[in-house]
């Protein structure tokens, strides 16, 4: 959290988009069918402009994230009014960011600490950005987590980055990449089956610190 701190801080954010993502309007059918979610979950949310989205359609929308400026960020950007709440569980101190109709929810924790305890379990997940923005170690955990809190027959819209890390050693930031971490789909099997089925969408190209990269998209279906 301590980069992903400084990067807000240095307002080094180029993974923020300035729009609804084009995919999560264009697989929305994926992610939530008919419709129908009992509320939606964004794992390392940012403020994405998403949340605000699903919201205006009248969902319940959940975050976790691990800089608090981007929460407050989020509120103010969206012009919603919102309360702040210490929490603790297990001994652990973090805070609940929510909007006055209760259906804008972001906790500033350790995303590795959140569990099904907080906010039960989601009909649909949309993971962009975050498994690949995790530390390699983290990994597995994290994707225990999600399954832990996804409803079965509950959905995940999922993006991540295919590319050789090799083609970043010339980029001169320290934000060099990654992450993003590469991640391919044999790998995303491992992790997410047998408990979820795995359905590749697509694949798109996108530039990452100058550098042309692919993008790819899965539909994630806990089973059981």
């Amino acid at each position: 959290m301590e980069y992903w701190g400084e990067r807000w801080n240095e307002l080094d954010i180029g993974f923020h988009e300035s729009a609804v993502h084009r995919m999560l309007v264009k697989h929305i059918d994926k992610l939530i069918p008919q419709g129908k979610a009992n509320k939606v979950f964004f794992p390392l949310c940012g403020k994405t402009l998403d949340m605000k989205w699903l919201y205006d359609q009248g969902f319940t929308v959940v975050g976790v994230e691990g800089v608090k400026s981007a929460i407050t960020q989020f509120f103010s950007e969206q012009n919603i009014d919102y309360t702040e709440e210490d929490m603790k569980q297990n001994g652990e101190d973090f805070k609940l960011f929510k909007s006055k109709d209760g259906r804008v929810k972001i906790y500033w924790i350790d995303m590795l600490k959140f569990n099904v305890d907080l906010e039960g379990k989601f009909d649909a997940i949309w993971d962009r950005g975050s498994l690949v923005a995790l530390n390699r170690q983290d990994v597995p955990a994290y994707i225990q987590i999600i399954k832990s809190i996804l409803n079965p027959k509950g959905h995940i819209l999922l993006e991540v980055m295919e590319y050789d890390v090799s083609i970043m050693s010339d980029v001169n930031s320290p934000s060099r990449p990654p992450p993003p971490h590469p991640m391919y789909e044999e790998e995303l099997k491992n992790l997410f089956e047998p408990d979820c089925s795995l359905e590749f969408l697509e694949r798109a190209g996108r530039k990452v610190a100058g550098k042309d990269i692919h993008v790819a998209y899965y539909s994630i279906i806990r089973l059981h």
